[in-house]
Formats: C-alpha cells, structure tokens, sequence
C-alpha cells in the first residue's frame, strides 16, 4: 500500500480508529440489559415449569424442540433481514432502540403462571417462551453485531467485548445474589412461589430497557450498510444470498458448531443447576452464594483474556477455555458427593474464571466476518451472528430439555423431600459429567477452525484499503 493510500486509509471514515473509554463503557450497557432480560430465564425457567406451572419433564421437552425449530428459521432470517436494512441510525441499533421494551414485556409473560387447564398452560408457556426468544433474538443479536461495525481494528474489537464482559459479569453478580432471595421474598419463603418469579421477573425487565437505550445511544455504526435501498426482491435476493456464503464459509460452520457443543454443556448445566443445590447439595441457599461467585470470576476473565486474545489466535484460547470448563465440571461432581459445602463458592469463581470461550467466541466470529466480506464483497454479519445466536439458544433447549429428561429417567420427581442416595448420585453425575463430554467436542470444533491471529491482523489493512478503493461497501 502506497503512502497517499496510508493517508487517504487513516482519513477514512474511521474504520480502523480507536473507541473512547465513554463508547466501550455505553456499549456495555446492552449486554447489562441483555443479562437482565435472560439470566432468570436461562438459570430459572425449567424449575418454575416443574416446581410452579406443574409441567412435565415432557411437556418441557416439546416447548423446548417446538422454540428451537421455530429458532432455527427465525434466528439466521432475522440477522439476513437486518444486514440489509437501511436507516439514518444503521443496520442493527434500531432493533435495540425498538425491541427493549417489547423484549421486557415477553419476558414478564414468561413468568405469569395463569390459572387455566394444564393443556392451556402447555400452550400459553410454549407461545410467552417463543415470544421472547423472538424479541431476545433481534436485540441480543443487533447488540453483537453493532460491536463488529463499529471498528475493523480487532484489537478494539476485543476491548469492546471485555467492556462488554465486565458490564456482564457485575450485573451478574448482582443478579446472581439477589435473584433467589428475590423469589424467596416476593413468595413469602416459597421456592416454588408463581408470584416470587413474576415479580422477579417484572424488576429485572423494568431495569434492562434504558440499559439498552443507552447502549443505542453510544454507538455508531461505521462498516456496512452503505448500500442504497432495495426493492422487496433484491432484499430477498440478498437474503438468500447471505445465507450461500454464510454456509459455504468452513471457519463460519466450525464456529457454530463449537458454540453449539459448548453452550449445549453450559446451557443444559445451567438449567438444571438448581437441582443440584436444592436435591443434591441440599440447600437453595447456595445457589446465591456459587452464582456470585461464578459472576466474579467471568469479570475476572475481562481483564486477562485480552491479553491472550491479542497475542494468540482466538481459536486456541477457545479450546483451552472448553478443556478448562471440562475439569471444572468433574471437580464439581466431587464437591457434589462429598458435600462439600465450603468449596461451592471456590469451585463458583473457578468455574468462572477459566470460561475464555464467550469472549475468544465474538471476537473470532468478527475476524471470520471480515474474512468473509472481503473474498465475497458481501458482509453477511447479520447472518453469522445470528447463526451464532442460534446455536446459544440450541444448547439452550438441547441441554436443557435433555437434562431434564435425564434427570427424571434417574427417579427425580418434584419437590420430593428425600430422593436416596443412590438417585443423587446419578443426578450429580448428569448435571456435571454430561456437561464436561460436550465441552471436549466444542474443543474438536474449535481447533477446526482455519482463521489465525496472522490472517486477521493482515485483513484489517486490506478492509481500510478496498473500503479506500471502492470494492466494498
């Protein structure tokens, strides 16, 4: 590259400039709120459909596949459609403007338990679940993507998502300790109270909407979405178009993949994770004091990761993180067996601080993005992400809905006093050794991927140089 081409790159739109402290700090908020919106319906939804609805391990199971197929159409159309939207605020940040409140709304039907037949509640779960997973799609996912058009520099990429990650993991935190203790209070003691979880349900939901308007309102989008408005078929064209190269992309399949089997393990763990401290360990108490913790140690991660992040490919990080979360899992079924109550916080913050994968994920998923838009000249950002957000929810419904089903075939039954020793041994070794055999195959999944440390920082220039040239909008 010439050295008026230098220029002409540095003078550019500010593709590749540095973000303020204020920007990455205003970023963060969006995965505050997303953190309000869904922790209590990643850690908390199958407890109240069993202990408060009175649903079946089955009934679950189906609301679970019935969401994840609807996902699977819902999720990848949503990101193509908003790749190639065209507003004076860019592509994705006015589905974060607009979805906050309608996300906040879905997620306090989730948690409203009405006072109808069982085959009705059946329906009204299924319908608030997929709702606000609808809704949870388009902010979440618009939230992510907004981080890749805001810088082509990955390293400001990585500061964005650690922003990101710490903002996370201090409402976390918070969350985490207060959430059971909400419940118990709103439902005069009662872990199985329908008003204790709507009325948790109604403050976390009240608390995200401005988190995301203020994330809306510290961002701008400067990559993509430079294209004129199209006709009803052109969008459909690149659509279609997206979805070709997104699939014909090997570093993009290996990634969802990766994430598909890891969060398959840490989803599906989590969802059945209350019934190790309330049947296993024996005390709700705790899940307060391990979640905490879990919540301290992923901030932890933020300040350390991007340092390896920066200096090793991201793929390797990625796998090391799922070898990690994979040891974690068998220490906890020890703790488990032995009732080993002082080690649950340690164990928390272990488990924690070793999770690399979240963050090596969204910021490898933006290298293959780039990598992606320069070979093909179409950023197809919007479907990535969203088939990455996809995979979240797949581990979601796969882990869960199998947990729980693995579970009742061990003998757990419902708010039973004493299940024997025998059936909690079995259901500690569900909830941590099922788990720790997904995250070895992410491991497989992360290795496979091509993209390397050297081919991104080489990608970086060249998208300042074609964007200078004209050859990518």
């Amino acid at each position: 590259m010439s050295e008026n081409t230098n220029k002409d790159v540095q003078s550019d739109i500010g593709v590749n400039k540095k973000l303020s402290i204020f920007t990455k700090i205003g970023y963060s908020f969006g995965e505050i709120g997303s953190q309000c919106s869904w922790t209590l319906i990643s850690s908390y939804l199958t407890v109240f459909y069993t202990d408060v609805v009175g649903l079946t391990p089955m009934v679950i199971s189906a609301i679970m596949l019935i969401a994840r197929i609807w996902d699977a159409v819902n999720d990848p159309m949503f990101g193509a459609i908003a790749e190639n939207t065209h507003t004076k605020w860019g592509r994705f940040r006015p589905y974060i403007l607009w979805g906050a409140p309608i996300l906040a709304l879905t997620n306090c039907l989730t948690f409203l338990n009405l006072d109808i037949p069982s085959g009705w509640k059946a329906i009204w779960c299924g319908a608030t679940y997929i709702a606000c997973g609808m809704a949870y799609t388009a902010v979440n996912i618009s939230v992510q993507c907004v981080a890749n058009c805001m810088t082509a520099l990955n390293e400001e990429r990585v500061a964005l998502n650690a922003f990101k990650g710490i903002g996370s993991g201090l409402i976390a935190m918070l969350i985490n300790a207060v959430t059971m203790p909400m419940i118990l209070y709103f439902g005069g003691g009662s872990a199985a109270s329908e008003k204790g979880y709507f009325m948790a349900a109604l403050v976390f939901s009240i608390v995200c909407i401005p988190c995301f308007w203020v994330c809306f309102a510290s961002t701008k989008e400067v990559l993509g979405g430079r294209g004129k408005r199209e006709s009803i078929a052109d969008t459909m064209r690149n659509l279609v178009n997206s979805f070709k190269i997104t699939f014909k992309d090997r570093n993009a399949v290996f990634l969802m993949l990766a994430m598909l089997t890891f969060l398959t393990g840490l989803f599906g763990r989590l969802g059945i994770m209350a019934y190790y401290f309330i049947y296993v360990m024996g005390s709700p108490v705790l899940i307060a004091g391990f979640a905490t913790a879990v919540s301290a140690g992923l901030l932890v991660v933020n300040f350390y990761a991007p340092l390896l992040l920066n200096k090793f490919s991201k793929k390797y990080i990625g796998a090391v993180g799922c070898i990690l979360q994979a040891l974690c899992c068998v220490f906890f079924y020890v703790i488990g067996e032995n009732n080993l109550v002082s080690l649950v916080v340690p164990s928390g913050f272990l488990y924690g601080v070793t999770n690399l994968v979240s963050l090596s994920c969204f910021t490898l998923s933006a290298e293959i993005i780039d990598d992606n838009w320069i070979r093909t000249g179409v950023r197809s950002d919007g479907v990535i992400q969203s088939c990455v957000s996809f995979s979240t929810k797949l581990g979601n419904a796969i882990g869960g809905s199998i947990g729980i089903l693995a579970l009742s075939a061990v003998g757990y039954v419902a708010n039973a006093e004493n299940l024997g020793a025998d059936i909690l041994t079995k259901m500690d070794m569900v909830i941590n050794f099922a788990p720790a055999a997904f995250y070895i195959v992410a491991t497989i999944m992360f290795l496979s991927v091509g993209m390397t440390k050297e081919k991104a920082k080489a990608n970086e220039a060249k998208i300042a140089e074609l964007i200078v040239q004209g050859k990518l909008k």
